[in-house]
């Protein structure tokens, strides 16, 4: 894979901030567990390529969705948020 410059490349803070976790958490789950890969070392730090941070963003936005989606046809199929149910 060839990098064609510095903004094909995200620091573990951007990737952080891009899926709205921790540094930590990127790191410790994401990089050490090769969720995304390649890791590039530029002088001692860590670089993830911008599309597979991108992707994997995409990726999980989709599941989300998914759940919640789930989570409100389940809802309504049991009149979860039926106005009728509540009392004052």
């Amino acid at each position: 894979m060839v990098i064609a410059d510095a903004r094909d490349l995200m620091s573990v803070a951007e990737v952080a901030q891009l899926l709205f976790v921790s540094r930590g958490y990127v790191r410790n789950r994401l990089l050490r567990k090769h969720v995304l890969r390649p890791v590039v070392l530029v002088r001692g730090r860590k670089f993830v390529v911008r599309a597979k941070a991108e992707a994997y963003r995409r990726k999980r936005q989709r599941i989300a969705r998914r759940a919640l989606r789930e989570l409100a046809r389940i809802s309504q199929g049991v009149r979860l948020y039926d106005n009728t149910t509540m009392s004052r």
